[in-house]
């Protein structure tokens, strides 16, 4: 993921400083989901990174090129967090919590990169929507179907239901914990359905929907 990233930039951009790549980074990642993909402007990007907008043109050829890159850069990001929780030799259900909780640190300490998540789903370009789908969901998709599947075999997980199916249902919630923990709109309906205390209480709303996954996955 971290090398489909790098083709997206120049070699200058990667030869500048860490400090400096970071700037730029964030000053993307806060453009793109404050305006999304069509009403981003490069020019207030370089402003927020301190560069010039020449500057930034020798690191990427066009805007399309630095969005695409800050896809799989974060794509990448997320997916060594998952794979790290799904490498660890432990139960299935604390792998679940483990996952639920990064879901909800992730979302409160950088909500700007969930934000910009919301753009990729609402891209309305089909070509675009299909190739972001494709890297953003194509890594977990396929590991959570294998975790699955896999605490399937060993009795771990009920069998009457297709493993990409509950894959599927898993990776609905995850999404719709980091929404509900960063954008606006979501913040607001997570507390409308759960009260304003309860919204508020990690451990109350971890516990809940622990809960609910035993139940979903026949777990006793």
């Amino acid at each position: 993921m971290e090398e489909q990233a790098r083709g997206y930039a120049s070699e200058l951009f990667l030869r500048i400083s860490e400090e400096k790549r970071g700037r730029i980074i964030t000053a993307a990642v806060e453009e793109f989901a404050a305006f999304g993909y069509t009403g981003a402007n490069v020019n207030r990007i370089a402003q927020a990174a301190e560069i010039s907008v020449g500057a930034l043109y020798k690191y990427f050829a066009a805007k399309e090129d630095l969005f695409m890159y800050i896809v799989e850069y974060e794509a990448a990001i997320m997916a060594d967090f998952v794979g790290g929780i799904l490498a660890e030799d432990i139960r299935f259900l604390s792998k679940l919590e483990k996952l639920l909780r990064l879901a909800q640190d992730y979302s409160r300490r950088d909500p700007n990169l969930i934000r910009l998540y919301s753009v990729f789903t609402s891209e309305h370009d089909s070509g675009r929507a299909e190739a972001l789908a494709q890297r953003i969901e194509g890594v977990t998709a396929r590991a959570y179907y294998e975790l699955i599947a896999g605490a399937q075999q060993r009795g771990e997980v009920r069998q009457d239901i297709d493993a990409q199916i509950l894959a599927f249902m898993l990776d609905n919630q995850l999404m719709a914990m980091q929404y509900s923990f960063a954008c606006p709109y979501y913040q607001k309906r997570f507390s409308l359905f759960l009260g304003e205390r309860n919204a508020k209480d990690n451990e109350h709303v971890i516990r809940c929907i622990m809960k609910g996954l035993q139940s979903m996955f026949g777990i006793d």
